[in-house]
């Protein structure tokens, strides 16, 4: 099905595909319609357990890390197979509850748990520091025979003939990758939703977005229907669905993990990259990634990886670290519940013994114009040619922004050159800003790292967009950057301050935007802690200590 006929309509295509997921989950695991939730109930979250559809045993594995997984695998304490087996059945759940899957590989998937069993039993040791742990899968990264569609009805029945270099990477390290999930089309929104699979859900309110474009791994991960997913982050792609969701991620920096034999958008574009990385429950688990994938030489196998091992003694930090503390950019604050998630974080850093000065990024509005600019140099052309190709429409948002409606025009080379030498002026002012902090701190140090919001709201309604966020800095930079959670929404702690009064227009509209707590209600909040290029190892310690010192408040 490499294209489509004159006697196929897209939605023709679409619904095929989609019923060929559905007919993958096995019919024990269908949730009987005397126990479905109805559409009106918005809090899904704990419906495994409420159900009665899982075991004990069951419900133990999945609501565990990936670190403790894979010990507990080890040990023996576990089998892979039964890992495995419990997770697929809570994936199938989530599927049927807030749709977040793509393709499913149950199958497959249980097969190479059983000889990992086997291995495992005969050699009295693992195949690598994964072995048996089910990992999931944005729907860019290729399993051979599978579809990539990244949302497009034009990419579906062209299956990947080679698995992503990533992929096979983990799998090295003894992962067993069993699904992948939903994103936008074009993979350039806010929300992850497409004319193929449709929308995906925020389990804890079905009427709010897990965010995007890595929102179908925010889903699955935060539903516990996976330990460990990996997303991948141009503008905030992985940071802000962690935000939304409560999960721990981390954007490297380009070069630590392979981009390569993945499905994308913007191929060629190098301005700005998009990088993968680690979506999970824990600090540990965000170590456990980024030291099984270095561990496997990526750079043996890509050229674009750089030739760095895991530094273990860039994670041993500071007795007294000092952390920028950014509220907001200088033209919009954040809102009530992230604004609290900052004094949170911020009180208990200090009680902690650690140090925590201003440290506003007045340089994101300029990044933000100047991504944006790189963003839309071909004025649309690839999207829209994509979408052309099966005749379906770009939704609403992206036609507004690089459809054929949107009119824009193409950038010439001076523009585009002259636009990423922005880049590189910003960037030298951005670190002789960092540095210049030395004279603040009091540790001798720069700020070790600036701890924000990664947007000003929290998880919002269906089709909300997004009228401001802090996300574009890190990519354009290429800063390594994690994310961490802290609270939830609190409709009586999360309303806004009757004196309020907003920086800018583009302030108001953001506070307006947000509204009321009622609006974000059970929406999880988190933030992001931002240090320098290649600073994977520092950053990953940081959410470590980030986690035993503020803990969750959910």
């Amino acid at each position: 099905m490499g294209s489509v006929s004159e006697q196929e309509t897209w939605q023709t295509i679409a619904a095929r595909k989609q019923a060929q997921r559905e007919s993958k989950i096995p019919l024990e695991w269908r949730i009987p319609k005397d126990i479905l939730p109805s559409a009106d109930i918005n809090d899904v979250q704990d419906f495994p357990r409420l159900s009665g559809l899982f075991t004990d045993q069951e419900l133990a594995i999945t609501e565990t890390t990936a670190t403790d997984v894979v010990e507990k695998i080890a040990s023996g304490v576990w089998s892979s197979e039964e890992v495995v087996r419990a997770v697929c059945k809570r994936a199938a759940i989530a599927q049927q509850l807030i749709n977040c899957v793509t393709e499913i590989h149950f199958d497959e998937a249980i097969a190479r748990a059983r000889n990992l069993d086997e291995y495992l039993m005969k050699e009295g040791k693992t195949v690598g520091p994964l072995h048996g742990l089910p990992i999931s899968l944005k729907d860019q990264f290729n399993i051979a025979g599978l579809d990539s569609t990244i949302g497009y009805v034009s990419y579906i029945g062209k299956p990947a003939t080679k698995s992503s270099t990533l992929v096979q990477l983990l799998i090295d390290a003894g992962a067993v990758p069993y699904i992948k999930s939903n994103v936008p089309a074009t993979l350039m929104m806010g929300e992850s939703i497409n004319n193929v699979f449709g929308r995906t859900l925020n389990p804890r309110n079905r009427e709010l977005t897990t965010g995007g474009s890595s929102g179908g791994e925010s889903a699955l991960v935060t539903f516990r229907a996976s330990f460990l997913g990996v997303g991948t982050d141009i503008g905030g792609s992985i940071r802000h669905p962690c935000s939304y969701t409560g999960l721990f991620g981390l954007r490297p920096s380009h070069g630590r993990i392979s981009y390569q034999h993945v499905t994308n958008t913007y191929m060629g574009q190098e301005a700005v990259r998009s990088c993968a990385g680690p979506m999970c429950r824990s600090a540990k688990d965000v170590r456990l990634f980024m030291r099984s994938v270095a561990a496997q030489k990526p750079w043996l196998h890509d050229s674009q990886c750089v030739p760095l091992p895991w530094r273990e003694e860039e994670e041993v930090l500071p007795k007294q670290l000092c952390f920028g503390f950014g509220m907001g950019d200088g033209k919009v604050t954040p809102t009530p519940p992230l604004r609290r998630a900052m004094e949170i974080t911020k009180a208990k850093l200090m009680a902690a013994g650690h140090k925590v000065i201003d440290y506003v990024p007045h340089e994101l509005p300029e990044a933000a114009e100047i991504v944006f600019k790189m963003w839309s140099a071909d004025a649309g052309a690839e999207f829209q040619r994509d979408t052309d190709a099966s005749g379906e429409p770009l939704h609403p948002q992206l036609e507004d922004w690089l459809g054929h409606s949107a009119k824009i025009d193409k950038q010439s080379v001076s523009d585009t050159w002259q636009n990423q030498h922005r880049r590189a002026l910003l960037s030298q002012r951005w670190l002789e800003r960092w540095q210049a902090t030395t004279e603040l701190t009091g540790t001798g140090r720069p700020i070790d790292g600036l701890i924000m919001p990664s947007t000003p709201f929290p998880a919002v309604r269906h089709d909300g967009g997004y009228p401001w966020h802090y996300g574009a800095l890190a990519p354009l930079l290429d800063l390594t950057t994690g994310a961490f959670p802290v609270t939830k929404v609190d409709l009586e702690k999360d309303k806004v301050p009757t004196n309020w009064q907003p920086i800018s227009d583009k302030d108001k509209e953001v506070m307006e935007y947000y509204g009321k707590p009622e609006n974000h209600e059970n929406a999880l909040v988190g933030l992001a802690v931002t240090g320098r290029r290649l600073e994977e190892e520092k950053v990953t310690a940081m959410l470590q200590l980030i986690s035993d010192v503020v803990g969750v408040d959910y």
